[in-house]
């Protein structure tokens, strides 16, 4: 048991990065839109490709300024 939750604390922060990573991307896609797929393609990905995704949309999917 103890076993378990060394695992689990040390995924934590890789799981807190993840959580924050993709509710940054999608208040993103959806308050200031996107380049070139669009708003549920993105947040789909951001959502199923976990950490790739999120990095993804901030690499190319973001509108530009």
């Amino acid at each position: 048991m103890n076993f378990l939750v060394e695992n689990w604390l040390m995924l934590l922060p890789l799981l807190a990065l993840q959580l924050g990573l993709a509710l940054y991307c999608i208040r993103k896609i959806v308050k200031g839109g996107v380049r070139n797929l669009s708003k549920p393609i993105w947040i789909i990905l951001v959502l199923f490709l976990n950490l790739v995704g999120p990095v993804l949309f901030m690499l190319v999917g973001q509108k530009e300024a």
